[in-house]
């Protein structure tokens, strides 16, 4: 047996790549159960989760010119997407099966999981609809393609409806701080017709919408209905009332577990796990309560 072919055969770790292992680690609301989800899944058939921090372009070079054959298997966690070039360089030199967890790419051809944003976004905005609201606006990420696919939910589900999309103007680009959504809500405030719901990429955006609403006077949902996506809030009891979407994120981390645990033969899957509504008290139809 060759020494490529004996490594091969003796490796049991699969090598979890993120720009901030500690952090990563440490959240209990979303990466942390996420990577719980993974480990007890690799642990189930018998292979060992190893985190490797690469956040920065020595960390990423390191792990190139380290012994990639000491691995079975890769997972990139979401954030890593951006590193484009890092992504292809393991994908040709470590050994077994490559997964992007929590984010998609469709070049290089490698297995990914994430939830179903499209569907969930589509429920969501289904919901909105079915309360009478027509005139829906979108709060996103500051970078449009950490999650494109929560967008075209949007889109699509107006679209569905026999509405125009999002039109010009009716998304915001928004960091997750108070500042940028208190602006972006006065840009919604002042389109014609003004939006009567708005849909926000993630719940803490969402919180950050509802204490924009509350400074300007404006009842929830009475006024505006506004929804979040993750379902985060309930889970970190920052809210006990927002409408939002989620999935249980240790679902991805096992799906991820049982892809990079297979065959390196094996065709790209792209995974979708179901989302779920949970209608609270933050939407309703304009005038209720």
């Amino acid at each position: 047996m060759t020494a490529p072919a004996e490594a091969r055969r003796q490796a049991r770790f699969v090598a979890v790549l993120m720009p901030e292992s500690e952090k990563l680690l440490d959240d209990r609301l979303y990466y942390g159960p996420m990577l719980q989800g993974l480990n007890d899944g690799l642990m189930e058939r018998h292979l060992f989760m190893r985190p490797v921090p690469c956040l920065h372009e020595y960390q990423r070079e390191h792990f190139l010119h380290s012994n990639p054959r000491f691995y079975c298997g890769a997972v990139f966690m979401g954030p890593v997407y951006s590193f484009e070039y890092f992504i292809r360089a393991v994908a040709q030199n470590v050994a077994g099966p490559k997964v992007m967890l929590d984010h998609h790419l469709e070049d290089p051809p490698i297995h990914s999981v994430r939830e179903d944003a499209v569907a969930g976004m589509r429920m969501l905005t289904a919901h909105l609809l079915s309360l009478g609201h027509r005139h829906i606006a979108y709060l996103d990420n500051e970078r449009l393609d950490a999650n494109p696919w929560k967008r075209q939910g949007v889109d699509e589900g107006l679209r569905a409806a026999g509405l125009p999309g999002l039109e010009r103007g009716w998304s915001a680009g928004c960091r997750m701080n108070f500042g940028d959504t208190d602006t972006a809500l006065d840009w919604f405030l002042g389109l014609e017709p003004r939006p009567t719901a708005v849909v926000c990429a993630d719940d803490f955006r969402a919180l950050f919408m509802l204490q924009a609403a509350a400074e300007r006077g404006l009842r929830v949902p009475q006024d505006i209905s506004i929804a979040g996506f993750g379902d985060l809030a309930v889970r970190a009891k920052r809210s006990h009332r927002l409408t939002s979407v989620g999935v249980d994120p240790t679902l991805l981390g096992r799906r991820a577990a049982e892809l990079v645990a297979g065959s390196e033969n094996d065709p790209p899957v792209a995974a979708l796990i179901s989302p779920e509504l949970f209608v609270r008290g933050t939407t309703g139809a304009l005038g209720s309560g």
